[in-house]
C-alpha cells in the first residue's frame, strides 16, 4: 500500500506555488489532464490560466502525459502554450520516460502531478521521480469507471 502513497499531497494543483517550486526544486512538472487541471473534457478556467502563467514565469516547463487521446491533449495544450502527450499508457514508465529523455528533464527536479492512484501515482512511481496526488477537480462529471477507481483508492488511502 505504501507504494501508492504520493510524496505529496495537495488540495488543488494551485498549491503548487512558486514558493513550494523553490522549496522543492522542481523544474518540470509531468502533469494529468481531466480531474487534474479541469474538469473532465474541459479546457480549464482562469485559475489554471493564471497557475500556468506562473509556471512560466518561474520557468518551469509543464508537460501533459495523458491516456486520453492526442486530439484532447491538442485541443487543451493548444491554447495554453503547453506540451501534451496523449496516449501515454498510465501506469506504465515506458512513455513519461521517453518523453522526459526527450526534454532533457531530471529525475530529481521533475514530479509527476495527478488525481489518481492508479494511474498517475503509480506512473511516477515507475518512472522514479516524486509524485503529487491532488484532489479530483469535478468529480460529478467522471465516467463510472473512475467512480469505481476512486472507492478502492479511498480504501487504500485509509491504510497508509
Amino acid at each position: 500500500m505504501k507504494f501508492f502513497k504520493p510524496d505529496f499531497e495537495l488540495q488543488h494543483f494551485s498549491d503548487i506555488t512558486k514558493e513550494w517550486l523553490q522549496q522543492h526544486h522542481v523544474q518540470t512538472i509531468f502533469s494529468d489532464l481531466d480531474s487534474t487541471l479541469a474538469t473532465h473534457d474541459q479546457p480549464g478556467d482562469d485559475d489554471l490560466k493564471d497557475w500556468i502563467a506562473m509556471l512560466k514565469q518561474q520557468n518551469v516547463q509543464l508537460v501533459i502525459a495523458s491516456n486520453n487521446s492526442q486530439a484532447r491533449v491538442d485541443r487543451f495544450c493548444k491554447p495554453h502554450g503547453i506540451l501534451g502527450f496523449g496516449k501515454c499508457k498510465k501506469p506504465s514508465a515506458s512513455e513519461v520516460r521517453k518523453h522526459m529523455t526527450e526534454l532533457e528533464a531530471k529525475d530529481e527536479t521533475t514530479i509527476f502531478l495527478g488525481d489518481q492512484l492508479f494511474t498517475d501515482v503509480w506512473c511516477g512511481k515507475n518512472v522514479g521521480i516524486r509524485t503529487a496526488l491532488v484532489n479530483p477537480i469535478g468529480q460529478e462529471h467522471e465516467p463510472i469507471q473512475i467512480v469505481f477507481k476512486r472507492k478502492i483508492e479511498k480504501w487504500i488511502k485509509s491504510r497508509w
